[in-house]
């Protein structure tokens, strides 16, 4: 049962309730010394906002929220259909939220989906790794489950599948090195925790080759165009580079038409490796050697996780190692 209301907290800490509500959101327009005794109120009497109270009950298992930011993409595809089939196993119902603006609408979609009566909420991909998404499930969120894939939170509701991207950017490296190159390209987003782990990965790669860091090329966004368009940059600019890597196997593909209009082989003048191992890597010509970083596990994993915690079993926290898919795009 609730034991207090956002009234009574504005009551007991001396503030607006107004101030309280931007304490729950996560607005950072709040004195630190006010927003700390707030807190230590919330904390104290294990405080859950109304909508989530009236919701999060003992209750019959119905629901579990699915959250990403882009299912266009083959690998946030294969990973949610992986996690709903699992949790279909279990007569689970899943609720998908496709949201583009996470810092946005956050905290709104998942309103949403309490009220919707979800038991749980699996977010899926390293975008949710914002200061917002952890304030709001720390302080708004803290009485119900949560599993990240490749999100890192610590906090004691969340419970996390991490993929070592970083190894295996570094092992894909390691792995072109071996086979004779030198010259050794990266093309990246960097707009997400997760490619700027590869792209640590990747330093570490060049560092223990004692290799040059200097065949760089960043996007702007993970698609076809935007790897056409950054492996001919990256041509143009070092006509000598003998293999490229990829920090997404759509990045990859791109980057293998554009080395086809040129008159490049593949894999006799450069070699290409992508990242996610998805289908694309595998429909793709010549087929691509991908980072593998174990969608169908994560996925399993992920929902194995949840369903733990739904049922109040012991559930800890996932890392798994990276592989190497090796195909024709690097033999």
């Amino acid at each position: 049962m609730q034991r207090l209301t956002i009234y009574d907290i504005s009551k007991l800490a001396g503030v607006s309730i107004t101030t309280v509500s931007r304490v729950l959101n996560g607005n950072t327009n709040v004195n630190q010394e006010t927003r700390e005794k707030v807190e230590a109120i919330i904390q104290e009497y294990h405080y859950i906002p109304r909508q989530a109270a009236r919701n999060f009950v003992q209750r019959e298992l119905f629901a579990v929220g699915l959250l990403t930011d882009d299912i266009r993409h083959t690998y946030m595809s294969e990973m949610t259909y992986t996690v709903n089939q699992e949790l279909e196993k279990w007569k689970l119902n899943t609720i998908l939220c496709n949201m583009a603006d996470v810092e946005g609408s956050f905290i709104s979609q998942v309103d949403n989906l309490i009220e919707k009566r979800v038991n749980g909420v699996v977010l899926m991909g390293s975008v949710f790794e914002q200061s917002i998404c952890k304030i709001a499930i720390e302080r708004r969120y803290s009485g119900i489950p949560f599993v990240t894939v490749n999100a890192n939170f610590s906090l004691p509701n969340v419970r996390e599948v991490m993929q070592n991207q970083r190894q295996g950017t570094r092992d894909a490296v390691r792995f072109l090195y071996d086979r004779g190159k030198r010259r050794i390209g990266w093309i990246y987003s960097n707009k997400s925790p997760s490619d700027r782990r590869k792209y640590e990965g990747f330093m570490d790669g060049i560092k223990e080759c004692k290799l040059e860091p200097i065949y760089l090329m960043e996007t702007e966004a993970k698609s076809l165009e935007e790897g056409k368009a950054a492996t001919a940059a990256l041509l143009d600019q070092f006509p000598k580079v003998e293999a490229i890597i990829y920090s997404s196997d759509l990045l990859a593909v791109g980057g293998v038409h554009t080395l086809h209009s040129r008159g490049v082989r593949i894999p006799e003048q450069v070699s290409v490796i992508g990242f996610n191992n998805s289908n694309s890597a595998k429909e793709c010509w010549p087929p691509l050697t991908s980072i593998d970083n174990k969608i169908d596990e994560s996925g399993k994993a992920a929902a194995g996780l949840m369903l733990n915690m739904l049922n109040r079993q012991p559930a800890e926290s996932v890392l798994l190692p990276c592989g190497l898919i090796i195909r024709e795009s690097t033999i």
